[in-house]
């Protein structure tokens, strides 16, 4: 069976140190008919030209704030209007990512019927198939379920049942918020008629999506969908368990500046002394650098399915009972290091 051509679809607040590595990986690995990159106007022209040199399939980088204005008529302001939290963790850029995710389908014209939403900061490793054998659509749980903060989890699981009237799909090990996730055009489309249905509303679903987080709070769109398949058509759904391969996930703070870039910098500097490993906002290894630097490091039957180089400064602040157990057992956690440290100190 000949597989379908797919796209990516990836939500990118800002150009990266990891970047380039993230968008050579993917194509690396799954061969993608092209790469739909939806980032700030800012970064469009810059994206633009610093890609050019890129090992990777055809790059469409879209500008996040029309994004939906030749389609539907909305701008990103229009639909960030309807949110209306007050004081929250929550920003309305947050939500209007995920809004990109679920909506892509709409802003991008051309977009293949199923395409894969990937985290811009997840980098494939010992990475797991997207298609198996009968070309089911697979994903991966990369996130175990024990940890996480219950009273957000719960407003989700609230979202899930109100809006959608379906239970909140859930699995033994692993959670439906995978840092990835498979769509269907066909599956959106009934999504967003049922937001609809509930707001009893002929206004636009994505507005009524950002206006849902003023009674609810919060809402997932990666967690919400996969239940919304679930009740709908569950042959659609497939995915690998956690212990395939979340069980080696890794997640860690990583600007540029961290222990993994740091000893990723040094690596290439002796292993390609007469090439400038350039320093800061420069700083844009490919893919093969990466992965050829964590094939050195990690023990050959030990290497991780994947990275995720969180850029929020807030995982470095983290009490260790809010960390996820990817984050407590990454060895590039600065805390793991210091544990460490302290351990071969002690007589």
């Amino acid at each position: 069976m000949t597989p379908e051509p797919f796209d990516f679809v990836i939500p990118l607040y800002c150009l990266r140190w990891n970047t380039q590595a993230v968008m050579e990986g993917l194509t690396q690995h799954y061969q993608p008919r092209s790469i739909h990159i939806v980032t700030l106007p800012q970064e469009v022209q810059r994206l633009q030209t610093l890609s050019q040199g890129w090992n990777t399939a055809p790059l469409h980088i879209h500008n996040e704030e029309t994004l939906f204005v030749e389609t539907i008529g909305l701008t990103k302001e229009q639909i960030c209007a309807e949110l209306d939290l007050g004081e929250s963790l929550y920003t309305p850029g947050w939500f209007y990512q995920q809004l990109i995710k679920l909506g892509a389908f709409e802003g991008i014209q051309g977009l293949s019927e199923w395409y894969v939403v990937w985290d811009s900061d997840l980098l494939p490793v010992k990475t797991w198939p997207l298609l198996d054998g009968q070309g089911r659509h697979r994903f991966a749980l990369l996130q175990h379920n024990r940890w996480g903060n219950p009273a957000i989890v719960s407003k989700w699981e609230t979202w899930i049942s109100s809006i959608l009237n379906v239970e909140a799909i859930t699995d033994p090990v692993g959670t439906f918020i995978p840092h990835h996730l498979w769509f269907k055009q066909e599956h959106l489309q009934s999504f967003a008629q049922k937001v609809g249905e509930y707001f009893q509303s002929e206004e636009h679903w994505l507005k009524l999506m950002m206006r849902s987080a003023n009674v609810f709070g919060t809402f997932s769109e990666y967690w919400s969908y996969v239940s919304w398949v679930a009740s709908q058509k569950p042959e659609d759904l497939a995915f690998h368990g956690y212990d395939d391969y979340g069980a080696t996930t890794e997640r860690f703070f990583d600007d540029g500046t961290a222990l993994f870039s740091a000893a990723l910098r040094r690596y290439l500097s002796e292993q390609f002394p007469d090439a400038a490993v350039s320093d800061g906002e420069e700083f844009s290894p490919t893919y093969g650098q990466v992965s050829s630097f964590i094939h050195h490091t990690y023990d050959p039957e030990a290497l991780p399915s994947s990275l995720s180089f969180e850029s929020s400064p807030r995982h470095l602040k983290k009490n260790e009972e809010n960390m996820h157990i990817e984050e407590l057992r990454s060895r590039w956690n600065p805390r793991n290091v210091s544990r460490n440290v302290k351990a071969a100190a002690t007589p």
